[in-house]
């Protein structure tokens, strides 16, 4: 999700045709058993209303592989990693020296990291099962349009959609690994409140690389997620990562939204990553991943509810946006320019 986020998780979130979630999980059964974990969320209160969410447990599978060739060579264990995942799901981890390396390095510090580890699996069949109750609750038209995996990721990520190769088969993954290092808390559940939203939103606002694009995508993320979850802390809604973002932008406001003006058609990847990457250099004083919080600012100023805000298409929602920001611009006085009403022509 956002802690890992980078293109490749933007394209993922393309236009959603096929509500496929059944048909690949009776597949994916036919070839894990015990793996599918169905209506485990019981332990919980709410889980016991509406169906039981569907997911695959992928990161169960690399527990038992690392403790199972604990001593064998590193090259040994490696191959069994990736024997055992990919005959459960091919392509989740890409063939390359890079993903050996980084297979290798998690299974070196598994035997720190497992106690955390096995909380999340413990813990995800409820968070999960909650958090899709309390969305519908304001998104009651709300099902899961793609197969549910956690997995080890390697560190790669805590949520979002990818394309897996080969098939370019497009799945929800989250990363038990990387949940334990940032939502072994109360965030648990607004985290996946917000990545649940991205599937919501995919169904009408389709992605594309401006940056205001990404601002929208995620500000709506946010918002929904304090909709969602009454009185939410920044922690809950994802603006303390990697320190807090909300007081530091608030102090250079100004220059926050002249970087934004500046760029509001810019489709470069630098521009995306200084406002919305861990270490993407954003401007000096202002925090990484600023334009999370200015995105939700950007979808609170519209004056408009974040549900109806959710619905429009792509060709809706780009006056709306620059129409907030300037207003914002407004508000604070800024000296710069803000962006031409009219999109720039592709080409």
């Amino acid at each position: 999700m956002l802690h890992g986020w980078n293109k490749a998780r933007r394209a993922a979130r393309s236009s959603l045709a096929g509500r496929m979630m059944e048909a690949l999980l009776k597949q994916a059964a036919a070839i894990i058993g015990g793996c599918i974990i169905a209506g485990l969320a019981a332990a919980s209160p709410a889980a016991t209303t509406g169906a039981p969410t569907r997911y695959v447990d992928l990161a169960t599978p690399f527990e038992r592989v690392a403790i199972a060739t604990v001593g064998q060579p590193e090259a040994v264990r490696v191959a069994r990693v990736r024997a055992r995942i990919d005959a459960l799901l091919p392509g989740i981890y890409p063939a390359g020296d890079g993903t050996d390396r980084a297979i290798a390095a998690a299974l070196r510090t598994f035997p720190d990291d497992r106690r955390a580890y096995d909380r999340v699996i413990a813990r995800f069949p409820a968070a999960l099962q909650d958090a899709i109750i309390r969305f519908q609750g304001r998104f009651p038209d709300f099902v899961s349009p793609l197969p549910v995996y956690l997995y080890h990721s390697l560190g790669q990520r805590d949520g979002g959609s990818d394309y897996l190769q080969p098939g370019k088969r497009h799945v929800m993954l989250f990363g038990a690994d990387m949940i334990a290092r940032y939502h072994s808390d109360v965030s648990l559940e607004p985290f996946l409140i917000h990545e649940i939203f991205h599937l919501e939103h995919a169904r009408y606002f389709a992605d594309c690389d401006q940056l205001w694009c990404m601002l929208w995508q995620e500000g709506l993320a946010v918002d929904a997620t304090a909709t969602v979850v009454a009185g939410a802390t920044d922690h809950q809604l994802l603006l303390d990562t990697p320190a807090p973002i909300r007081a530091p932008t608030d102090r250079r406001w100004a220059e926050a939204l002249c970087f934004v003006a500046a760029r509001f058609d810019d489709t470069r990847s630098a521009a995306t990553a200084s406002a919305l990457m861990m270490g993407g250099k954003p401007p000096a004083g202002l925090p990484d991943r600023f334009g999370y919080y200015l995105g939700l600012r950007l979808t609170q100023a519209t004056g408009m509810d974040v549900i109806r805000l959710s619905r429009l298409d792509n060709k809706a929602a780009r006056p709306v946006a620059r129409a907030a920001l300037a207003k914002m611009m407004q508000q604070a006085r800024t000296s710069c320019v803000a962006p031409p009403v009219d999109a720039p022509s592709a080409g």
